[in-house]
Formats: C-alpha cells, structure tokens, sequence
C-alpha cells in the first residue's frame, strides 16, 4: 500500500539560460497577459545549460518522497537511455518505480525550457512523447491511500474515468493539478472528477479560463480578476479545498468556510520551471499528515520558493525538518 501515487507527465529536461529575450505585455487577454519574444531569424547563444529530469508525476513525486511518503509514479517512458536514466533517478531519491510503463515505439518525452536570466521566468517547448499514451489502470493504482494527478494527454479522458472509479469504490483521495488539455476543455466535461476532489490546485489563468467556461457566469474584467470571487465560484463546482497560485503574488485557499492567502517566499527567482508541481505537491504532503489547509499552505509556498531559487525542476526541494523550521516565515492572512 502506498501512502501516495503521482499521475502524468515524464521528461528529460534541458534548460537553456539567455538574457536576450524581451517581455512584451499584453493584459488585453486574459489568459496570455505576456509574450517572451526574441528577434526573429537570430541564433541565440546561451552561456549555461543545464540537464534535468522533469514532467509533472516526477516532480511531485521528488517532493513527496523527500517529505517522507512511500510513493510511487505512474508514468510512461521510451525504451531508451533517456528512460533508463529517469528510472534510476527515481529510485536514487526513494520513488517506487513499480507502475512506471515502457513504451517500445516511442521516446521518452523532453523539454526544452528557455529561461530568462535576467528574472528567472520561462518558456518550455515539450514534446510528449511515451507521455502521451500513459494508460491508466484501476488495478495498478486502486493500493494506495491518495493519487496525485498532473497533466494528461492522449486518451485522458478514460484514464480520467479510471482514476474516478477507484476514488469512488475505494477508500482513496484526489489531490489534482489539472494540464492544459483538461483546462481548455472546461467545466462541464470535468464536473465528475471535481465533485471527487479533495484538493485542486490551479494557477490563476487556469482558474479564469475554467470560470469562462461556464457560460451562465456573467464578470466584468475586476471580478474575474479577482482570485477570492474565483475560488467561490469553483468550490461550488465539488472540490472539497480549492488552490489558486498566482506566481511571484502568493497562493489562496478556501475550504468552504475561509480564504486564506499567503504571499510568496522566494527571495531570488532563478528559474519558475516545476514551482507549481512543487508547491501543490508539498501542500499535499503537509494535508495528508493532519487536514490543515493553513499549514498546509505554508508547506507549499515555502517548497516551491526554495525550488525557483535553483536551476531544475527537481532542485531546491525542501525536507520536512527544514520546512517545518521555517513555517513562522509564512504571513497566512485571512481574507
């Protein structure tokens, strides 16, 4: 029995770092509000490259296994060195890698994440890969006490209905950080595994693009830009809790009876990739010990500030010693 299973994403990650890039703002639309942008034609050269493992069931998965869980990944992979190497990775930081599925014709997946040095933003270019043909089974992931689910691609919305079946007959909670696919294909689609919800965790476009979707929902621009009329709307859909991160301004929650904001940790930002899988995670781990959503919050906030402050989405996780000795660090205001 496993105290946790991460669902999604695997891949190789190669960071490149530049200071040529140019941010152009566009708050126009709600959910694209930036542009990274380089000359066109150019070759840009970088200075610093960086070799990672990444996708969002192996990052989560990091986090959890260094707080102490007994956690497995439910991911797919190629048949390759690049493979092989995540493999090792995991089991090297204590992940159980039994569910792990081996792709014969295709390559594991990589990215490619270009990050702006001068303030450690960034863009990744992916390439799914094995990723995008992960089959979920009820019976490979009905042993555990909780499932973390990230990105899906492929055929996820029968994977969907896998992770619903098991949540429903056995006595197994949903914490779940939707991917895009899921976001762009709305509210009504998804309303089944949201009731199933135990915790959802999502950025704030996310949150604006899900609340869009709901045709009978009438806000002008200053109410839908606002995270506390956001996590009321959404929490009405099922979810137990409801998480908004809004990048370098913090992260909310609301159980139904409070919201809770706490700003960010980071000091330095040197590179975002993997902060949400770390904050979500972290916040996760924290909840299963003792269904605190404001400790909880702590945990994640302060996870995911050490993580941008190192190159990597794996990098910078915090153990729970270290955590838990910098809890008061954490302002949690009560909104």
């Amino acid at each position: 029995m496993y105290d946790i299973i991460t669902i999604g994403g695997a891949t190789r990650d190669i960071t490149f770092l530049t200071d040529k890039g140019k941010v152009i703002e566009t708050p126009e639309n709600l959910t694209e509000q930036a542009l990274f942008c380089f000359e066109h034609g150019a070759k840009i050269r970088s200075e610093e490259v960086y070799f990672n493992f990444g996708g969002g069931a192996c990052n989560s998965a990091a986090t959890f296994a260094k707080l102490g869980l007994n956690v497995a990944v439910n991911c797919r992979v190629g048949k390759d060195d690049d493979g092989d190497s995540m493999k090792k990775n995991l089991n090297k930081i204590g992940i159980k890698t039994d569910l792990i599925q081996i792709d014969q014709e295709r390559k594991t997946g990589s990215s490619l994440v270009v990050v702006d040095k001068k303030n450690g933003d960034r863009v990744i270019f992916v390439y799914k890969g094995a990723s995008d043909f992960l089959e979920v089974k009820e019976e490979e992931i009905n042993q555990t006490k909780w499932i973390y689910l990230t990105s899906m691609a492929g055929n996820w919305q029968e994977d969907l209905s896998e992770i619903n079946k098991v949540v429903e007959r056995k006595d197994v909670k949903l914490a779940w950080n939707p991917g895009a696919t899921q976001i762009s294909t709305g509210k009504k689609e998804l309303e089944n595994t949201f009731k199933n919800t135990e915790i959802l965790i999502i950025n704030k476009d996310e949150a604006i693009e899900f609340v869009g979707s709901d045709e009978k929902i009438k806000l002008d621009f200053n109410e839908i830009m606002d995270a506390k009329i956001l996590l009321t709307i959404i929490k009405k859909w099922g979810p137990k809790n409801v998480i908004i991160t809004d990048g370098p301004e913090g992260a909310y929650a609301y159980d139904g009876e409070k919201i809770l904001y706490a700003p960010a940790t980071s000091k330095i930002k040197v590179d975002s990739t993997g902060a949400g899988d770390s904050f979500g995670s972290a916040l996760v781990a924290s909840y299963m010990q003792n269904e605190n959503i404001e400790i909880a919050l702590r945990f994640g906030v302060l996870n995911s500030g050490n993580v941008v402050g190192e190159y990597g989405a794996q990098n910078g996780i915090l153990s729970k010693d270290d955590i838990e000795k910098r809890l008061g660090d954490v302002q949690v205001s009560y909104l």
